[in-house]
């Protein structure tokens, strides 16, 4: 490898660490602060009404944290592409799908949330256009129509459903011969088929049982990203990614329980 080849490579994995911190750091500040100002997630199962009305009381914080959600998810996608380039030496048929899967999984995230911010706005102003319940009772069916749409199925099954590929991909690419972070490999496939359970949730009955995974996959999936990040910006330009020891192991799994255990609580 040249001095250039090296310098890029070297670049990319740093954007790679870089850009997977900023989308963790995006990602848990909205959040958490939509789980303040808008009861987010469980919101998102209640009626389009009561969503309206809960939407309409903190305007501004929403459509601010929904914002941030998007922006995070495109840093993602970039972050996704980028990583290709440190995983080259594991090249193949399921690196191709996961970074396909990764980066459909960001942009079809960021299709559902900017709704938030550019189209509920516009319904809550409509709702309130006509005296009395005409309004509301003329915008519900069509934000029910959106919600669905944008957000449960692309928002939540497509979108679900790319991530468990994207998660599955990666996993089976860090148990590539050239890497061999199998015991790592596995704990990404594992993430991966648990988000494909958590997308039964949306049918509630004893499915609605499931909606702790939301948090428990995202929660692990955020520690395996930071994990790799550390292992992608610590590795020498012969490797893919660096051996993971005890001590980065252990740190990653204490932020994934500290985003998990209090969601849970």
């Amino acid at each position: 490898m040249t001095r250039s080849e090296s310098n890029i490579l070297r670049s990319h994995k740093r954007f790679t660490a870089c850009a997977i911190v900023l989308f963790i750091c995006g990602s848990l500040v909205a959040y958490f602060g939509l789980g303040q100002v808008f009861d987010f997630p469980d919101i998102l199962r209640r009626s389009p009404e009561e969503i309206l009305l809960k939407f309409k009381a903190n305007a501004p914080l929403v459509r601010a944290f929904y914002y941030l959600f998007a922006i995070s998810h495109l840093v993602l996608a970039a972050a996704v592409l980028v990583s290709a380039r440190a995983l080259k030496a594991a090249d193949g048929p399921w690196l191709t799908l996961a970074i396909a899967s990764g980066v459909t999984y960001a942009l079809t995230q960021t299709i559902g949330f900017l709704r938030w911010p550019f189209l509920v706005p516009q319904f809550a102003d409509m709702a309130t256009a006509v005296e009395g319940s005409a309004g509301l009772a003329a915008t519900l069916p069509i934000l029910e129509a959106f919600h669905r749409y944008a957000g449960i199925a692309i928002g939540e099954n497509l979108s679900f459903w790319a991530m468990s590929i994207w998660l599955i991909g990666m996993g089976i690419t860090l148990r590539h011969p050239s890497i061999e972070h199998r015991t790592i490999g596995g704990f990404w496939i594992a993430t991966g088929c648990a988000v494909i359970v958590y997308t039964f949730e949306q049918f509630g009955g004893p499915f609605s049982l499931l909606a702790p995974l939301l948090l428990t996959t995202h929660g692990t999936a955020y520690g395996l990203l930071l994990l790799f990040a550390w292992s992608t910006l610590k590795s020498s330009d012969a490797e893919p990614v660096a051996e993971n020891h005890p001590i980065p192991l252990a740190l990653v799994s204490l932020f994934s329980a500290a985003i998990i255990i209090p969601g849970m609580i």
